[in-house]
């Protein structure tokens, strides 16, 4: 019974997540999970055609070179960052260099490019 419950509760989060869905939504920098070699700077929302992102200025902590934090990044960004159990949509993930560290922006409705 109890876990009838908590299917249910479940599956509510996710259509309530579906129905209020807008284009307007971008992700946390919790949701992005950057490296501890990582600090963001500043944090942004940008709008365009087509929905919104957010974009973090990350620059390396202290004693990591622009390289080793890209490195990490790549590692645990990559280009995707799936969705979790409590939150199923994927972000996708974009860096550019920028000065000492990286403009890095994520957003819930774009795709990678394929391979």
């Amino acid at each position: 019974m109890l876990l009838a419950i908590a299917v249910v509760l479940l599956l509510a989060r996710y259509a309530l997540q579906a129905l209020g869905a807008t284009e307007g939504d971008v992700p946390t920098e919790a949701q992005m999970g950057f490296p501890a070699t990582a600090v963001v700077a500043s944090t942004g929302k940008e709008c365009g055609s087509g929905g919104c992102w957010t974009v973090f200025d990350v620059e390396p902590a202290d004693g990591v070179t622009q390289e080793q934090l890209r490195a990490e990044l790549d590692a645990q960004l990559g280009d995707r960052i799936p969705g979790t159990f409590l939150d199923p949509r994927g972000i996708t993930v974009y860096r550019e260099d920028s000065g000492n560290g990286f403009q890095v922006r994520g957003d819930f409705w774009s795709r990678p490019a394929p391979p």
